[in-house]
């Protein structure tokens, strides 16, 4: 990838995950200094040891924070931005996938997933908008929606509801944040990845037959849609959803 981020401060919550990982090494082969957030403090190491340490690549470090505590998640940033002078992109990738019908879904289980999928990306965008806003160069924030916020999913409408929740949240944000700091969001469709894994054999040939392309995405393939949403190559896109679903939903 070229140089796109040369010099620049990239925050990734979800670290742990296939797309955090997958986006943290775009970022870093494009010349930033990458902050892997999450709450696995074991998926964290694991991240990290992933990410290349040599050939002249800036560092990487990893950090746990629970995206659910606004206090936590404050005093995060307040310390990254303390210890690398800026912050330029923030990536939310942190979300969880759980599995419920309505009838049967607990008012628990509506709260956790709304809590971390939706409240954790308040809370990143929260804490990073104000050091964004207020530094020279502003700075771009990537949120990862789904196609499940566009068209629903069955099992997962407190999944689904909460990628919607994002997409609402950004356009409010981008258009309080501009012009100097830049709110996007990715929509993944079908990916594969950890995530999905609990689902493919019950549901895999379903999600094949409605994808023009007749794959599943890659983890890769999502983080270069984001790397290039935080580039300045996007640097006229403000408050738009990129789908990176293979056709799965046209909109």
């Amino acid at each position: 990838m070229d140089p796109d981020f040369q010099g620049r401060a990239a925050v990734i919550t979800g670290g742990a995950g296939d797309i955090g990982r997958a986006a943290a090494r775009r970022f870093q082969e494009g010349g930033a200094r990458v902050v892997l957030l999450d709450s696995d403090s074991v998926g964290l190491d694991s991240a990290l040891g992933e990410l290349p340490g040599a050939g002249g690549l800036p560092g990487a470090e990893a950090r746990r924070v629970d995206v659910t505590n606004l206090a936590e998640v404050d005093a995060a940033f307040a310390e990254i931005h303390s210890a690398l002078g800026r912050i330029d992109v923030l990536v939310n990738c942190a979300g969880i996938y759980r599995h419920r019908l309505i009838a049967e879904m607990s008012g628990e289980e509506w709260d956790e997933t709304l809590s971390v999928n939706l409240r954790g990306v308040f809370a990143a965008c929260r804490a990073a908008g104000r050091i964004m806003a207020a530094q020279e160069g502003g700075g771009a924030i990537v949120n990862l929606a789904s196609i499940a916020a566009q068209r629903g999913s069955p099992l997962h409408a407190h999944y689904a509801a909460s990628k919607a929740g994002i997409i609402g949240f950004g356009r409010g944000l981008a258009m309080e944040l501009a012009p100097k700091v830049r709110v996007n969001a990715v929509a993944p469709g079908i990916i594969d990845s950890k995530m999905i894994a609990g689902m493919r054999e019950s549901r895999g040939e379903a999600w094949m037959s409605q994808i023009p392309m007749e794959r599943f995405g890659r983890p890769d393939e999502v983080a270069d849609a984001i790397c290039f949403l935080a580039s300045d190559r996007a640097a006229y896109i403000n408050g738009a959803v990129l789908n990176v679903n293979g056709g799965m939903w046209m909109d």
